[in-house]
């Protein structure tokens, strides 16, 4: 896989988090009903990210148990989006290396990004400054194409 390509790829599921910023920019009025669920949604893309990359890794058990446990703790404890992001960026290019699981996990990462757009969105932002906050949200979780990227250049050749 060529740079342009691995790139192309990650800034297109990174898009997601604008979408969901956008989608729930349109659906105020539904907003608050689906902030109830938005969160677990998230957690369950979360968890199959983590399951597919057990998986194409070939864990033990063990391994399985330890992670899902990690996992859980981390969903107790809260989480932060940045840190979630920069993981997302190692996962990314972790799977690079086969197609179909690279362009899987991309869309995952998609549909975690319209969930997480769609209830980090404010109902506090007025109609026009919804582009300025949108690319603020950008900016505030932009390790994930930076990780991404950093590990392709370092590691891809």
């Amino acid at each position: 896989m060529q740079l342009w390509q691995f790139s192309a790829a990650v800034m297109v599921s990174y898009l997601g988090l604008v979408a969901g910023f956008f989608l729930a920019s349109m659906t105020r009025e539904e907003l608050p009903t689906a902030k109830k669920y938005l969160p677990w949604l998230e957690k369950l893309v979360v968890l199959a990210i983590a399951a597919v990359m057990m998986n194409l890794f070939g864990l033990n058990v063990a391994a399985k148990a330890a992670v899902y446990v990690l996992l859980l703790l981390f969903f107790v404890y809260g989480y932060n989006l940045k840190l979630v992001y920069a993981a997302f960026g190692a996962v990314i290019f972790a799977v690079s290396k086969d197609s179909a699981i690279f362009l899987a996990t991309a869309a995952l990462i998609f549909i975690f990004g319209l969930l997480s757009g769609s209830s980090n969105f404010s109902m506090k932002i007025r109609k026009g400054e919804i582009v300025k906050a949108a690319a603020k949200a950008l900016l505030r979780n932009s390790f994930y194409p930076a990780v991404a990227v950093m590990l392709f250049l370092a590691f891809s050749r």
